[in-house]
């Protein structure tokens, strides 16, 4: 949300009026933004209470016609909640990921997507296409110059490490190329989830426990730092409704190992090396060992970049800007 609202203000004004609104005693925004000069068709509001509180405030209708008075839409990224329409303003609602229920998303009046798999998704549970809206996610937020390859290859797995992901998976597969003679290093950073004391635990019985880091309190820096240093990344799922982390590989020159989503399918074309939503240890090996490979070509790491350059937070901004304008008859 960040990456957007910067590059939104920084569109021609051609009218605009914004206010960005920061929920929470966290100073992300404020520390993302407040340090830039904002235009003068943009201003920034601050809301110092705890994000727990956002839930009652968005029922009992408090704060956004006072933060915004004569907005014509408010926009904010889809919560586990439904989201009450705002008394004067249209609502529109960026969804990245399947809800815990529909019926949080059934006040909006525009559904903000990054995949044709999500609208489809969405049609299923009766949201009119019309009033969904498919644009490409910005990927090039975490691009920072390379770092030194290291003594061996370095694969890294981002993101909660939940069994959805088959995170054990991933230790075996790795745990073969070892025993093929192909060491690597492999980096977990990503939250605590269901398997991660299971992994945990058979990381310290592994014969490559030496090679393999965790780090669960990621935060930009960190995942910036991450996919500099790092050859390979490899982007397992079940289901995902955006291209956005395996995107963020390509950003930055990594070489893709990603499970066959439509999500992913859509975006990522014929870069990765693709393995099943839930693969077998061998499987992934095998594509793992693919994609090593590959990390030695100069000139794969410049396709990954030219590729992921289609996906900009300028583009993304403008089609949403078009987008609510089109279907909301917005000035």
């Amino acid at each position: 949300m960040r990456e957007f609202a910067r590059a939104l203000v920084a569109l021609p004004s051609d009218s605009l009026d914004i206010t960005l609104v920061e929920w929470g005693r966290g100073a992300r925004v404020r520390g993302a933004l407040e340090s830039e000069a904002l235009p003068a068709h943009a201003r920034l509001r601050r809301v110092a209470l705890p994000r727990s509180s956002l839930p009652t405030a968005t029922r009992l209708q408090l704060g956004f016609e006072r933060l915004a008075p004569g907005a014509e839409l408010v926009h904010a990224v889809a919560l586990p909640f439904e989201f009450p329409a705002p008394r004067r303003a249209r609502l529109s609602l960026a969804v990245a990921a399947r809800p815990a229920s529909f019926d949080s998303l059934r006040n909006a009046s525009v559904l903000v997507t990054f995949s044709e798999h999500a609208r489809s998704e969405l049609a299923r549970a009766n949201f009119d296409p019309a009033r969904t809206l498919v644009v490409p996610v910005g990927c090039e937020h975490f691009v920072a110059p390379r770092t030194a390859r290291g003594a061996l290859p370095r694969v890294l797995a981002l993101g909660r490490i939940d069994e959805d992901r088959s995170p054990l998976t991933l230790l075996a597969a790795l745990e073969r190329l070892h025993d093929a003679g192909k060491p690597v290093e492999l980096t977990f950073l990503g939250r605590v989830g269901d398997a991660y004391d299971e992994l945990r635990a058979r990381t310290a019985r592994s014969r490559i426990s030496s090679r393999v880091r965790f780090d669960s309190r990621p935060d930009d820096a960190k995942v910036r730092c991450a996919l500099a240093s790092h050859d390979v990344l490899v982007q397992l799922a079940r289901e995902d409704w955006t291209p956005v982390t395996p995107l963020e590989g390509l950003a930055c020159g990594l070489e893709l190992v990603a499970s066959r989503l439509s999500a992913y399918e859509e975006a990522l074309r014929a870069l990765p090396q693709w393995v099943a939503a839930t693969p077998s240890a061998d499987e992934l090996g095998s594509a793992l060992a693919r994609a090593l490979e590959l990390t030695h070509a100069p000139s794969r790491a410049s396709a990954a970049r030219a590729h992921a350059a289609e996906f900009g937070w300028s583009s993304n901004a403008a089609l949403t800007l078009a987008g609510w304008r089109s279907i909301l008859g917005l000035r």
